[in-house]
This record gives C-alpha cells, sequence and structure tokens, in this order.
C-alpha cells in the first residue's frame, strides 16, 4: 500500500529544498497569483502528510526558497495534458512538475513541463495499464520501462528526487527530509 498525494512542484532546477520555510504571507501571495478574481482565505497550516492531499476548493502550499510545493486536486489527473493552464502562471520557475499517486488503485502520475512546454508524460493504473508514456524518461525512473507493476516504486522515486523526501524507495540523498519536517499553509474559497 502506498501513499495518495497530488502535488504541483516549481522549481529551476527539478528539486525543492523542504528545509528552506515557509510562511503563509507568501503562500497567499502565490494564491492570488493563481486565483485572482476568487477569494481564499487562510484557514490552516499543517504538516505535508496531513495535507497532502486537498478536497476540491481548497489547496496547500509551502514556497520555499528555490521553490513552490502545491497540495491541490486540480492536479489530480489521469492525463496531465490537462492540467488547468492557471497553474502555469508562475513563469519564475521554469520547471514545474505534476505528482499525483492514489494508492487504492494503484495509479502514478507524472507531468513535466520545461519554459511550459511538457517534456515528460507518464500515467499508470492498474485497470488501464500503461496509459501515457511519452517524452524523455527522467533519471528518477532508473532507465526501466514504464509499467503498472512499477507504479508504487515510480511514485516514490519520483517524491524522492523531486523533494529530497525521506522514505523506503528511491534513491538516497545525504539530508533527506522527513514529511514531519514539512510545514504547508492551507487556504480555503471564501465563498465555502
Amino acid at each position: 500500500m502506498g501513499l495518495s498525494f497530488d502535488f504541483l512542484v516549481y522549481s529551476n532546477g527539478g528539486a525543492v529544498d523542504l528545509r528552506q520555510p515557509s510562511n503563509a504571507a507568501d503562500a497567499q501571495a502565490v494564491v492570488r497569483r493563481l486565483y485572482p478574481r476568487t477569494p481564499y482565505e487562510h484557514v490552516d497550516s499543517g504538516r505535508l502528510l496531513a495535507v497532502c492531499r486537498q478536497p476540491r476548493g481548497q489547496l496547500a502550499i509551502g514556497v520555499f526558497g528555490d521553490g513552490v510545493l502545491i497540495a491541490t486536486k486540480d492536479a489530480h489527473l489521469y492525463d496531465p495534458d490537462i492540467l488547468n493552464r492557471r497553474f502555469f502562471k508562475l513563469e519564475e520557475w521554469a520547471d514545474m512538475q505534476l505528482l499525483t499517486s492514489e494508492s487504492h488503485n494503484n495509479m502514478f502520475v507524472y507531468g513535466r513541463w520545461r519554459s511550459g512546454v511538457m517534456s515528460r508524460c507518464v500515467s499508470v493504473n492498474a485497470v488501464a495499464g500503461v496509459w501515457r508514456d511519452s517524452g524523455n524518461a527522467d533519471a528518477f525512473e532508473g532507465g526501466v520501462a514504464v509499467s503498472e507493476d512499477r507504479w508504487l516504486d515510480l511514485s516514490n522515486a519520483a517524491l524522492a528526487s523531486t523533494l529530497h523526501l525521506a522514505g523506503d524507495a528511491g534513491p538516497r540523498f545525504p539530508e533527506p527530509v522527513d514529511w514531519d519536517d514539512v510545514v504547508l499553509h492551507v487556504f480555503a474559497r471564501a465563498d465555502r
């Protein structure tokens, strides 16, 4: 059994250092850029494991020195090509990655855009098998063909390489970040 999450990760080098603290004001500024006509209010702050999957109308954001991490239902897609264009507004971060995993149906989806152009798309699940596999493989894939039985390995490796999160699988980093050490700020639509 794996973990379920829906992330968008923005950086300039492919990874975000989550050890750098995030503050609510910076996160609020990102929300205003993504939703300029929709009022959102800061309703909570929580550890990454508790906020990695948000309901529709809420999002959790962390702004770090070298990137942004967003947990949003809008990233829960089987096809990264249909990601809402609003998420391409953070142009100062040339590298955007979508990471979604759903443990109860063995699903993993990964999309990567460089300067707004998709360079990698992977979508695997137990029902459809390999639904999407296009672009050049990223290093976390380990040079092994994408297959539905590798969904959990791919999920763990993507989390480890993109966010340097400590875990049971994936590449090891000198200073992995523990999920409990990362705090994101939760925002909800004010009209809810």
